[in-house]
């Protein structure tokens, strides 16, 4: 029988500390999509960590996952432009990032599969991400596809979507798709000629071709890790020069106030210091971003590769690859606990 907590309040507001000289608060969260349709198993997972049933009418906001189950299904709404679509067996996550100064919303598909209808679009364009790539739309209605070994598939039902992974963009349109390894770029985009997919029989046979090599298949999501890794430590070494030319700035700001009085320093603040307060909050942001995507393809994807590769092992069915994954894959994890964990929260994990 499902058990959930009687109550689970939402937290009412976040308030993120950047550094000894950052005293701005990011912006409240705002309402992304609400729950227009439920049914069977359909859990919502706060970024409190508390886990509650989802109900029809539940606001989602950054942050914010929805999960469902074997006889899961959740209908979402956003703000009267886009109806998305959660099938069973789906992990489903609201994030942001900040591009060019402008807050986009990102829909992340770890599991599972998601229909999105646009019907549509203002302001920025929505992205959509899987842990091997995202997509851009246009006016458009598709369908995307994550497997368990990190593998995507984005199939268009009409409009225009525009899918990356290593940088290598692919543009679908209408009755098209591409599918997307972990660490590789698109693939070669098919017709779908009015055939359905079938996600479970698409996942297996993704799964199928990772098992037959395994050890390539592991290196795909090390790349993919590594991309992400990257990011992190590149926002991190940014993080670190902003904070050191804040804290000068200060320093600075103290000696105006004491030599010209309050007007000159009031004046020095708005123009030099509250710049460098933004830019802090928005690289806070994009690390935060960069460091879930790695923890989604840990634990999504990695985490449950390597449980199936030791229960082969343990049967005695996969002896001569197992040797060679372990070590492959304790590398990774200890890449993910070096660079990553350190960005991430409990609540997170």
């Amino acid at each position: 029988m499902r058990k959930h907590p009687v109550f689970s309040p939402r937290r009412l507001s976040v308030l993120v500390v950047l550094g000894l000289f950052f005293a701005a608060a990011l912006p409240s969260a705002a309402q992304v999509a609400s729950i227009d349709y439920l049914q069977g198993w359909v859990d919502l997972r706060y970024p409190s960590g508390d886990v509650v049933e989802a109900m029809i009418g539940d606001e989602l906001e950054k942050d914010d996952t929805v999960i469902t189950g074997d006889d899961g299904t959740a209908t979402l709404a956003r703000q009267g432009a886009a109806e998305i679509v959660i099938n069973p067996n789906t992990v489903f996550s609201i994030r942001e990032i900040d591009s060019g100064g402008q807050k986009e919303t990102v829909m992340h598909t770890a599991l599972g599969s998601v229909k999105f209808k646009f019907m549509r679009l203002f302001g920025i364009e929505p992205k959509i991400s899987t842990p091997s790539s995202v997509a851009g739309v246009r006016g458009t209605e598709f369908t995307v596809y994550a497997g368990d070994e990190g593998s995507a598939l984005f199939t268009v039902d009409s409009g225009e979507v525009m899918v990356t992974s290593q940088g290598i963009p692919v543009v679908l349109y209408e009755g098209e798709g591409v599918e997307v390894k972990a660490g590789r770029a698109p693939g070669e985009k098919f017709e779908l000629k009015g055939r359905p997919i079938d996600y479970s029989s698409w996942a297996d046979e993704k799964q199928a071709e990772f098992s037959a090599d395994p050890i390539a298949g592991l290196r795909g999501i090390e790349r993919q890790m590594d991309g992400y890794i990257r990011e992190v430590e590149n926002l991190t070494l940014a993080y670190e020069d902003n904070k050191a030319l804040l804290k000068e700035n200060v320093e600075e700001l103290k000696k105006i106030k004491e030599l010209h009085g309050s007007d000159e320093s009031d004046k020095y603040y708005r123009e030099e210091i509250v710049p460098l307060e933004k830019q802090g909050s928005v690289i806070f942001l994009n690390r935060r971003y960069w460091s879930l995507s790695s923890y989604s393809l840990k634990r999504y994807i990695g985490a449950k590769q390597y449980a199936l590769m030791k229960a082969k092992w343990l049967t005695g069915k996969d002896n001569d690859n197992f040797e060679e994954y372990n070590s492959m894959y304790n590398d990774i994890l200890d890449k993910f606990n070096e660079y990553i964990i350190i960005h991430l929260s409990t609540e997170d994990i």
